[in-house]
């Protein structure tokens, strides 16, 4: 590994600042929003299974987009995406913030979504693109450094202005943040190189968009239907169909929407694996816990929120201290350290919790969650870092593509998934109290992260280094440069 520090332009810099910022903001209120469903329910009348698509519809939207983002990034200027993607955010944010029904909240999302998932992508393309080999895992981990705060830091930040304030001024704090990161970004950014035309394949895109919702449709109907042919088999089956027309699809035309050639790589399909069970989890308990505080311990908004926010700190100190250890000592050690960190961590979670309290969920869960965010940020973004050098140049927009659309796809799944888990205890228990059916749904859903977190360290242990492939990605984007 070279210990030469590259020289990397302020603009450069100051764009992915920007950019990271930008993208920020829309995840922090992508999950700000978990802590609030309570209170949503009692506004608008309504259940847990439908206050949650909130969340749900809002990741779905930015995962729909993030699948032509290669095509998007090639086919249109930087500065005109990022303008589009910072008035999503904007006027997103203004209609959730003076919605009166539920239908405008989620309409409203689905607009800040798209801004969200068009900013998103930015960040690490130009960091494949504009940064040197040797300083992509330091300003990976350093831009994922703000991008995996928000989701952890969003119930404590939801919490605290539901409580004290009211939970639409989470979008109405957040606005002039993110037009401020808007207007730097749209200053500052620079592509290497032009825009060139390309046909958009909009059969294909209708496919995977179709795929997406269908999955998610069949998840979230478990809780209200349960095995039902119509609402959960159907839905399943139409899901595989296409996923299944779209492969065949991809395969065979010049422009798909994600090129299936980047699974060729067999590291790559690791990394990506890996990326996708921890998101998978992350946004997973960032619904769970709270929520569990909630509607079975009785607490409010803001001590709910307040449970993960040691956590969330821990991962913003660590993140680009995990990508340096990445650049120096390569893949292996971060991987090691951080599988240790989650296995410790979920296990001793999932063990406790037939005995979870106010008391347990304060103290030693914090402690719990903070070796969870120790683990989570030496895979995280090294996980990205090392997938996307395992590809070629040309190959890099859809690799990107595709790990930020799982970024978001895993925490909608894992928000539906979750609160499916936690309506299970209701259908094992129907005679018992609300909080000990909450109780048994939540001890169910923390032995299921378990069984995930196991596939996350065999995955990411088994992970081998390929210094000949990282010499040659370093020669290639060299030239490149």
């Amino acid at each position: 590994m070279s210990t030469t520090t590259p020289v990397i332009p302020t603009q450069t810099k100051v764009a992915i600042f920007g950019t990271a910022s930008l993208a920020f903001c829309g995840i922090l209120v992508e999950t700000s929003m978990n802590v609030t469903f309570p209170t949503l329910m009692h506004q608008f009348h309504t259940t847990l299974a439908t206050v949650q698509w909130v969340t749900t519809a809002y990741l779905l939207a930015v995962a729909a987009t993030m699948v032509i983002t290669a095509f998007i990034q090639q086919r249109f200027r930087w500065r005109t995406i990022i303008n589009v993607g910072g008035a999503g955010f904007v006027l997103g944010g203004l209609l959730c913030t003076v919605a009166p029904q539920l239908w405008l909240l989620l309409f409203g999302r689905i607009i800040q979504a798209i801004g969200t998932g068009l900013a998103l992508p930015l960040v690490f393309a130009q960091i494949m693109t504009q940064v040197p080999f040797t300083a992509q895992g330091r300003f990976t981990g350093t831009a994922g450094m703000l991008i995996a705060l928000a989701p952890s830091l969003g119930p404590t930040y939801g919490g605290l202005v539901t409580q004290l304030l009211s939970w639409r001024l989470i979008f109405g704090i957040t606005l002039p943040f993110g037009l401020i990161a808007w207007l730097i970004t749209a200053k500052t950014i620079r592509q290497t190189q032009a825009p060139r035309s390309r046909p958009f394949p909009l059969c294909q895109f209708g496919l995977v968009v179709a795929a997406l919702i269908l999955l998610i449709f069949s998840v979230n109907n478990l809780s209200t239907h349960g095995l039902s042919l119509v609402f959960v088999w159907l839905p399943l089956l139409l899901a595989v169909l296409a996923v299944l027309t779209f492969t065949r699809s991809a395969t065979r035309t010049t422009h798909p929407p994600i090129n299936l050639a980047v699974f060729q790589q067999g590291n790559f399909t690791r990394a990506l694996l890996i990326y996708f069970f921890i998101q998978f989890i992350q946004i997973g308990l960032t619904f769970l816990l709270p929520n569990f505080a909630q509607l079975a311990l009785g607490k409010n908004a803001l001590v709910s929120g307040l449970m993960l926010l040691a956590g969330s700190l821990c991962s913003a100190i660590l993140s680009p201290l995990a990508g340096k250890l990445m650049d120096r000592r390569g893949i292996r050690r971060p991987f090691q350290i951080g599988s240790g960190f989650l296995l410790l961590a979920t296990l001793s979670l999932a063990g406790l919790a037939q005995h979870l309290s106010v008391g347990l969920i304060i103290g030693l869960f914090v402690g719990l969650f903070v070796g969870f965010q120790i683990g989570f940020s030496c895979l995280f973004n090294n996980a990205l870092t090392y997938g996307l050098q395992q590809l070629p140049p040309q190959l890099m927009g859809d690799g990107n593509a595709l790990f930020n659309t799982l970024q978001q796809y895993s925490g909608s799944l894992g928000t539906a998934i979750m609160a499916v888990l936690i309506t299970l205890g209701t259908r094992m228990a129907p005679s018992a109290s609300s909080t000990m059916q909450t109780t048994l749904g939540t001890q169910i859903a923390l032995w299921f992260s378990l069984i995930i977190i196991m596939i996350v360290a065999a995955l990411a242990l088994t992970t081998k280094p390929i210094a000949n492939m990282a010499d040659d990605q370093h020669q290639s984007r060299s030239s490149n440069h």
